[in-house]
């Protein structure tokens, strides 16, 4: 036999639930027991099957019975709210409330049997038909006695026909004997119906139900051979170690806000491996599954980088490269070839720092190449001017061929001049009067 008195406190429990409780407290004794608790919302609703307020009027009611109790713990992970009531069975508390009251039960019904075997009962007449309070034991009514007439008068019937001018007959309110033989074999009768409740039920060798009377010693007898009280069973340390059932899916204060959360998450991931899987080649199969470029989710060695350094890793294949590899595929090339024309770039995601570098690499690379463009545009211009100069001073732009067969035109026309001077032969007049004059007659006559 266990030396763990918590499975008898929960079958001590339910017995007295069967004994004293209807049928409604009776299942909520066993699911808190079975559950080991339930949010006071739309999920004990849901899990029941019934209205949350029929179910929380019950439980309220059981705990005025000092059975179950409540406790606000913060269910918002799970689609509660911050202070989420959560109804439990405190095993030690009930346990201590159940061995209380059997224990006053039983002290009521031993008295009551008490006073029926030990005094007589002395009743007023008006007492039966609710007129006053006239109960007397046998010492009480020795002590009421009226001197005059010797009889037990009831005390409360004399004083309200003590003023009356016509007070009723004196027998209308004497205290007349009882016989108590029925009330003592009430009295003993239920507390033999008691005994038999509460005790085991056997037919033949076999229990047909266990008894509270024995259940109790057992639960007392293990918790102090243990030195320790039964669990007090909170649903925040029982939540803590993982016992109790999950929220039914839908319900809760905040079940709403979370299932929307939830839904944003899965998909900010599916779009996040739809472009992981997009940049390394592969493609999405149905129902949003990632595949690869075989068909396969197994992660390679490569993809591994991602997880060890924290980094994607990234596929681009080469413009064409697809095309060129399908078709190489089809014939009898070699491995190397299909490679070569499917070849990738492998790179990695940057931090942040690296990526502000490179982007700024990039920049400054794009900026000097625009710079070189600008130069390039100016010096095309400079030259375009240039050549319209020549043309306005009657120089046309011309090649190098141009120009040599134009020197070589020129030099062939100053050889022409130059035989022509040589072959030249100037004739003087010798009778000629310019010819016998000096210089300054010349210019004289000249001017004149």
């Amino acid at each position: 036999m266990s030396d763990d008195a918590t499975v008898d406190a929960e079958h001590l429990i339910a017995t007295v639930a069967r004994a004293f409780y209807d049928d409604t407290e009776i299942a909520l004794i066993d699911i808190l027991i079975r559950d080991k608790y339930l949010r006071d919302d739309q999920d004990m609703g849901n899990r029941l099957s019934l209205q949350p307020k029929h179910i929380r009027k019950t439980l309220q009611y059981l705990q005025s019975e000092h059975i179950v109790k409540a406790e606000a713990v913060d269910d918002l992970h799970e689609g509660g709210s911050q202070a989420t009531k959560f109804w439990y069975i405190d095993y030690n508390h009930a346990v201590n409330t159940i061995r209380l009251r059997i224990e006053m039960l039983k002290q009521k019904l031993e008295k009551e049997e008490l006073q029926a075997r030990s005094s007589s009962i002395y009743l007023c007449p008006g007492y039966k038909k609710k007129e006053c309070n006239g109960r007397y034991t046998e010492i009480e009514a020795q002590q009421i006695i009226d001197p005059e007439t010797g009889l037990f008068l009831c005390q409360e019937c004399v004083m309200r026909h003590t003023a009356n001018p016509d007070p009723p007959p004196l027998t209308s309110y004497t205290l007349q004997l009882v016989d108590n033989t029925t009330y003592l074999k009430e009295a003993m009768d239920q507390k033999r119906r008691l005994n038999v409740q509460l005790r085991t039920k056997m037919i033949g060798n076999m229990q047909l139900r266990p008894g509270i009377y024995d259940l109790i010693q057992t639960v007392r007898t293990k918790t102090i051979k243990n030195q320790q009280p039964l669990t007090s069973n909170l649903p925040s340390e029982n939540r803590m170690q993982g016992i109790g059932t999950e929220r039914v899916k839908g319900t809760g204060r905040t079940a709403g806000i979370k299932s929307k959360k939830l839904k944003e998450q899965m998909k900010q991931q599916q779009q996040l491996i739809q472009q992981d899987q997009v940049m390394a080649g592969g493609h999405v199969g149905p129902g949003g599954d990632a595949m690869g470029r075989f068909g396969s989710t197994d992660k390679n060695e490569v993809t591994s980088l991602r997880n060890a350094l924290g980094q994607h890793i990234a596929f681009q294949i080469e413009k064409g490269g697809s095309a060129r590899a399908s078709l190489l595929a089809k014939g009898s090339s070699s491995a190397k070839k299909i490679l070569d024309a499917a070849a990738i770039r492998v790179g990695t995601e940057l931090d942040l720092v690296s990526e502000l570098a490179r982007r700024h690499k990039r920049q400054r690379e794009i900026e000097e190449q625009l710079d070189e463009d600008s130069k390039k545009r100016k010096e095309m211009q400079s030259a375009k001017q240039l050549v319209f100069l020549r043309d306005n001073i009657g120089r046309s732009y011309e090649n190098e061929e141009q120009r040599k067969a134009r020197m070589k035109i020129i030099e062939e026309e100053r050889l022409l001049d130059e035989s022509d001077e040589e072959d030249f032969v100037m004739v003087v007049d010798s009778d000629d009067e310019w010819e016998n004059m000096n210089e300054d007659v010349r210019r004289a006559k000249f001017q004149a």
